[in-house]
């Protein structure tokens, strides 16, 4: 009796089920994607969702698949059914969603900085939108140095000096990732000023110079322990209207050009090795305490592989070079999508409580054990 049951049971949930492949099973099949689509593309917690979603899929192949009385080839086609409407659906929908995104908010915000400088010259408003600026790179020029780490900020200096104890007692340097006159630096040889009567292009592996415009101090390394990672050395400010020492000279790396190649703004990734050091110049990710205004720390590795050691030169001003329009930079749609997220998640991974705010963790959360 109570096999007989549970078969009438089992007979009854059965016929309650919407017919498979019928147009409105196909209809609840695409909804539940579109859906996947909507809740992923308003917060990255939607992903808990999607988990669901998918253990239920599991459990429902699974159960068809157990069927014997059934060919195996039902439950490809539930299979692919449900690859097409849970998977490839609202992964498409989710790209067309983002690419509306894009497109509407196209305008400059405080976060640009974040973003390449390919990235930038698409947004309306920032200083790289329909900007031209010469292609070369010059002795002499103005340039702005972004470090090519996703997320990356600008080489950037100002009057503080670094404080009691902690290195030499020079000027700071660090990323900061917004756009300020103390971003701006000269680019010079090693052993001489500018001409300004000529025009000498900066080719892979010189030895230069870099001078901060608004101190007029010089980029400066030594065998001072950094700040916060202390098997790396510290990176300052040093010398007077741009007269300093030997530990002011670095030498310039074009990756994947040959050895006297010419420089490019905004195209070129380069490395700058302390000449006398043979350190890297780098910039951990690490933000500084209030001393260093937490912008993030700028060290010297000696570990010359560092992948954040990767520079590019992005605003570039230089007159009596011609200039180039930025739309010979700009990013493919693709390009720029993978590149916000990538922001995205490391913007997500870098979020930490602030000073006196009560935090808590997931286990707590059902029980409410900690409130805030």
């Amino acid at each position: 009796m109570l096999h007989d049951g549970i078969h009438n049971w089992s007979c009854e949930a059965s016929s309650d089920r919407i017919p498979e492949f019928s147009p409105k099973w196909w209809l609840w099949l695409i909804f539940t994607g579109s859906m996947l689509a909507c809740c992923i593309s308003v917060k990255f917690v939607g992903l808990f969702v999607i988990l669901l979603i998918g253990f239920m899929t599991v459990v429902d192949l699974w159960n068809i698949l157990g069927v014997m009385t059934r060919p195996v080839m039902d439950t490809v086609k539930h299979l692919i059914a449900r690859a097409i409407c849970l998977i490839i659906l609202p992964i498409c929908l989710y790209m067309i969603f983002f690419y509306i995104h894009l497109k509407v908010l196209n305008k400059s915000g405080n976060g640009d900085g974040f973003y390449s400088s390919a990235f930038q010259s698409q947004l309306i408003g920032n200083s790289l939108h329909n900007a031209s600026m010469p292609q070369y790179v010059a002795y002499g020029a103005v340039i702005t140095l972004k470090n090519h780490r996703t997320g990356g900020g600008y080489l950037h200096s100002h009057f503080h000096l670094y404080p009691e104890g902690v290195g030499a007692r020079q000027q700071q340097i660090t990323t900061y990732t917004h756009k300020d006159d103390n971003n701006k630096w000269i680019i010079k040889n090693y052993n001489e000023e500018p001409n300004v009567n000529t025009v000498q292009i900066v080719k892979n592996g010189d030895l230069v110079r870099f001078e901060h415009i608004p101190t007029r101090r010089n980029l400066h390394s030594h065998k001072e322990q950094a700040p916060i990672t202390k098997k790396h050395y510290q990176v300052t400010g040093y010398g007077e209207n741009g007269t300093g020492d030997a530990n002011d000279v670095w030498r310039l790396s074009i990756t994947n050009v040959a050895e006297g190649g010419e420089l490019q703004a905004v195209r070129h990734k380069i490395k700058l090795i302390h000449y006398l050091q043979q350190c890297l110049l780098t910039t951990s990710g690490k933000q500084l305490p209030k001393w260093g205004y937490e912008q993030q720390e700028v060290s010297c590795n000696p570990h010359l592989r560092d992948v954040n050691g990767l520079w590019n030169i992005e605003e570039n001003y230089f007159e009596k070079l011609p200039n180039v329009s930025f739309e010979v930079y700009a990013p493919s749609f693709l390009e720029r999508f993978l590149e916000s997220h990538a922001v995205m998640f490391q913007g997500n991974s870098g979020l930490k409580p602030k000073e006196g705010e009560i935090t808590s963790r997931p286990w707590q959360w059902p029980i409410n054990y900690r409130v805030s």
